[in-house]
């Protein structure tokens, strides 16, 4: 049975299954009270759900589900946040957007309007949906002949609707479309291969390069996060590149392999990561640079973290930290330290175990500590009341009503959706006025930049920087020009060097499990 491993940061509802966590050779195995046995506790499980079919109230549509809840009851006794159960379709997403980066599908981002109807944002490049000429602000209203909304009463959710249209390479697969000005029209495409995007990059002022990760993704070296990475900085180099700011904000983690390899590429020597476990010595890794250098040392390294920079984006930002190879800028990360591996179980789903312990390249294990960055500050957010406020405004229909009818109105022909935010900014205020009728007080400030993520989205512009409102990102490039790196990374005349004796004595590398 193939096996995956990864260590990520997705705080789910924890899950798990009982039954096949136990040991053929231990089932007669005595509970601590000495009189239990693991048999009497399976027969247990088995009598209560026959009990519930029998005697429930109304009848039980589906009584397997009681036997996965089962399982999902065991893991949960664990305490351990990140160990669960996964169902079948979740683990095959996972699969899909985690391990192989890639999917069969017809290359659309899509998202559901406020009255439940499925819009595109927008077609990727060379793929099914682009050559078909899809457009930003097309409405998908059927899918092989099946209406598409998403309400209680259809039952229907945004991630049926990605099942239904992804599928197996080669397939096809057919497209009711509603474009503006235009009658409903059929669409037939044959689905492709699809690369799941995690890196972001771009030239900033003063030779600055910028990649953002959003997560570690890719099983193997040749795709995913790697991949991206080595491309956006091979282009960054050809632009003459004379420093760069890694992203790891809002980064919730990923594969460990990915993210050693990305670490890989910034340092020479020495220890990048190491991991521990108490009761299994298989798990027990180190994960040492190997002078592969994707990035000179001669280029100044800032990497951006916050407290949502979990778990893989750690191991990158404590090896970058520990070494010295680069200066943290931001807020203390989320301190996510340990490891995952995924299981795969024979109802097809699978289960996500803890199976041990991180530490960073000076032996520190940050697990419920977080990363402290050299320079701290705070991104600008709104205090308690705006943020409450922002909040209802995004969820009124007068939010949602006045941007979609902003684009409607501008939207004059076929396939020149509006995309001037600037022109939609001018009309704001008015917006602003509306949303007080509701007692609804938002600040011009805030109530733009909200405004401009779903504008942005509704019409398929991807905003890779804010350089006016990110203070984070402000300062970094405030860093670089004024050449202080070195300065914040130079220690003290007095400080001793950290000591290395926890991270050496996790070892013995043993064959790293596919992750």
């Amino acid at each position: 049975m193939k096996r995956y491993t990864l260590s990520f940061i997705v705080l789910l509802v924890a899950v798990g299954i009982p039954l096949l966590l136990i040991n053929p050779s231990q089932k007669d195995a005595m509970s601590r009270d000495g009189r239990i046995t693991r048999d009497i506790l399976s027969a247990t499980i088995t009598r209560a759900i026959q009990i519930a079919e029998t005697n429930y109230y109304k009848p039980i549509e589906d009584s397997n589900e009681m036997y996965r809840g089962s399982v999902k009851g065991a893991l949960a006794a664990l305490n351990d946040t990140y160990t669960y159960y996964i169902s079948e379709r979740e683990h095959q997403r996972a699969v899909e957007n985690l391990y192989n980066a890639e999917y069969g599908g017809l290359g659309i981002q899509i998202y559901p309007d406020h009255r439940g109807f499925i819009k595109i944002s927008k077609p990727f490049p060379n793929t099914p949906a682009s050559r078909a000429k899809l457009q930003a602000g097309d409405y998908i209203t059927k899918v092989d002949g099946k209406r598409i909304h998403l309400s209680e009463r259809t039952g229907m959710t945004l991630n049926d609707v990605v099942d239904i249209l992804r599928g197996k390479l080669n397939t096809d697969v057919t497209i009711t479309v509603q474009r503006k000005f235009l009658d409903p029209f059929d669409v037939t495409l044959t689905r492709d291969r699809i690369s799941i995007s995690s890196v972001k990059s771009t030239m900033l002022e003063d030779d600055i390069g910028y990649i953002r990760i959003t997560s570690f993704i890719g099983s193997r070296r040749t795709d995913g996060t790697e991949e991206e990475f080595n491309e956006a900085l091979k282009a960054h180099e050809a632009a003459d590149m004379k420093a760069l700011i890694l992203d790891l904000r809002d980064n919730q983690g990923g594969l460990l392999n990915a993210a050693y390899h990305i670490a890989d590429g910034f340092i020479d020597e020495g220890l990048i990561v190491s991991t521990k476990s108490e009761t299994n010595s298989e798990f027990n890794e180190e994960y040492s640079a190997t002078q592969h250098l994707r990035c000179p040392l001669e280029i100044p390294l800032i990497v951006l973290v916050n407290e949502y920079s979990a778990s893989a984006s750690e191991i990158v930002a404590g090896a970058i930290k520990d070494t010295r190879r680069g200066l943290l800028v931001g807020q203390k990360t989320y301190g996510k330290g340990v490891v995952q591996k995924r299981f795969e179980l024979p109802d097809g789903g699978a289960m996500s175990l803890t199976i041990s312990t991180y530490y960073t390249p000076n032996g520190t294990s940050i697990n419920d500590a977080g990363i402290t960055p050299q320079v701290s500050i705070a991104d600008d957010e709104p205090d308690d009341v705006e943020a409450q406020m922002l909040r209802k405004a995004e969820t009124s229909d007068t939010f949602r009503d006045f941007i979609t009818k902003w684009i409607d109105d501008h939207h004059t022909r076929p396939g020149e959706i509006p995309k001037d935010f600037s022109l939609l900014e001018a009309e704001l205020p008015t917006l602003q006025q509306q949303l007080e009728k509701e007692r609804i007080y938002v600040s011009l400030k805030w109530l733009t930049q909200s405004v401009e993520q779903v504008f942005n989205l509704q019409v398929g512009i991807e905003q890779v920087v804010d350089l006016e409102y990110d203070r984070q990102l402000q300062e970094a490039i405030r860093i670089i020009k004024a050449d202080e790196v070195a300065k914040h990374l130079t220690p003290p005349e007095d400080t001793e060097p950290p000591s290395t004796t926890q991270a050496d004595t996790l070892v013995e590398p043993n064959t790293a499990a596919e992750e």
